[in-house]
């Protein structure tokens, strides 16, 4: 056997050799890596082993807000509410998440925005905001799903037009209600229709029975009551159109939230009387986008009217006259009988693209009807906006603005209530 046969011999030995080991080694599984979807705009993946694109997002917002009260209202919110003393901190957290497919019959999405908060707020609110700050618990702030067309849920009203550029919000519908919504988009021009929770308005429901004053001198004082609500849905429809610099939406609104209290003397043979009452409200939006003007630059202008319909004119709500007095004021001012309107108008200015400023102002009145005759409010609003973002997701935003109302009824002599005051925000958010 010569040198080059042997040598051949010993290559495919260990050919032969590695070929067995080979066979005997376990097949690596392919690895399912996530992959970027575009399908549904930036910031979403697929889900490893399905056609269903995810996107997560939320904040971190850190605050404070501080300032004073004046007059009658003044004497009795100073001191209880948290925005009208020195160093009130909260933090507020934000959890977002999206699911999104293609079907046969449109998109099919799922979205909801878990947030929570500490026990400090600002005086603002309503009566969820409160209870949800107390127990620090995580709560739904919205949730929706939407296949095509159609979409069910707890988010923004179909009847709200935004209420400006601003953290605090000028007087207007601020409500995010359990809704179903029907819409249809052509040409710039869409056509919606919803069928709204009217409870999220806080509208009240049947009240039969004892309801106490809490007269702490006298602990069976209290009148006998009944009727209320039917817990009839709302019917909301609008129209919108966005087309170049333009942006509007008109919105229409019938409800069942108004009731007039009359009849009997309060004695349990003889109770009040809750009668619920139709009511209705219009509404309109612009935005106008001035980049022409200045880059970045928009002016917004609103106005709303109601009969019987005080949460759609800011008259009760998030964002409201009552919400300035105390959240439990809403819920009154949610069911009184009578005619309101609104109107704001914000303007926005940015500097660079780090800093923007916006100035803003608003008005509401309402005037009572049924056994509220003669009873008047006026509220107007002002306030003024700058955020800076150092850098992308982090913006540092401060908040001031001024608020004053004045009441006038003239069915009790010397029961008018004026106030006013100013609230300080400022807070810290980081966005992903």
């Amino acid at each position: 056997m010569n040198f080059k046969t042997l040598l051949l011999g010993s290559a495919a030995a260990m050919l032969m050799a590695g070929g067995a080991q080979a066979a005997d080694l376990t097949v690596a599984e392919p690895v399912d890596y996530v992959k970027v979807c575009d399908a549904f705009g930036a910031g979403f993946f697929y889900s490893p082993g399905t056609d269903t694109c995810i996107k997560i997002g939320g904040y971190v917002k850190f605050g404070t807000s501080f300032g004073d009260r004046s007059g009658e209202i003044g004497g009795n919110f100073n001191g209880v509410y948290p925005n009208s003393n020195w160093g009130n901190f909260y933090t507020e957290v934000s959890i977002q998440a999206t699911a999104s497919s293609v079907t046969e019959y449109g998109n099919l999405t799922g979205f909801i925005d878990m947030r929570a908060k500490t026990g400090n707020v600002r005086g603002e609110g309503d009566v969820t905001d409160y209870i949800n700050a107390s127990t620090n618990s995580a709560y739904v702030d919205s949730a929706y799903l939407e296949l095509g067309p159609l979409k069910a849920g707890y988010f923004t009203s179909l009847f709200d037009f935004g209420r400006g550029y601003n953290d605090t919000g000028m007087f207007g519908s601020d409500s995010t209600t359990d809704h179903i919504q029907l819409t249809y988009a052509v040409n710039g021009f869409g056509l919606a229709i919803s069928v709204e929770d009217a409870r999220d308005r806080n509208a009240f429901g049947q009240i039969n029975g004892f309801v106490s004053d809490n007269d702490p001198l006298n602990p069976l004082a209290g009148d006998y009551y009944q009727g209320g609500q039917d817990n009839i849905p709302d019917i909301v429809a609008a129209v919108t159109y966005a087309s170049g610099i333009f942006s509007a939406k008109l919105a229409g609104a019938w409800t069942h939230q108004a009731a007039s209290l009359g009849g009997g003397d309060g004695s349990q043979g003889n109770p009040f009387t809750y009668d619920a009452k139709d009511g209705w409200a219009v509404g309109g939006g612009l935005e106008i986008a001035l980049d022409n003007f200045s880059a970045g630059d928009r002016f917004f202008v609103s106005a709303a009217y109601g009969d019987n319909a005080n949460s759609y004119t800011g008259l009760a709500g998030g964002t409201s006259v009552a919400g300035f007095i105390g959240p439990v004021a809403s819920v009154d001012a949610a069911t009184a009988t009578g005619t309101s309107w609104s109107a704001l108008a914000s303007y926005k200015h940015v500097w660079t693209p780090q800093v923007w400023s916006s100035l803003s102002g608003g008005y509401a009145n309402f005037s009572g009807s049924d056994n509220l005759d003669n009873y008047n409010v006026d509220a107007w609003r002002v306030g003024f906006t700058t955020a800076y973002t150092p850098v992308k997701g982090l913006d540092l935003v401060g908040d001031v603005f001024y608020t004053d109302v004045k009441t006038d009824y003239d069915n009790i002599p010397d029961s008018d209530v004026d106030g006013s005051g100013w609230t300080f925000n400022l807070f810290l958010k980081r966005s992903w």
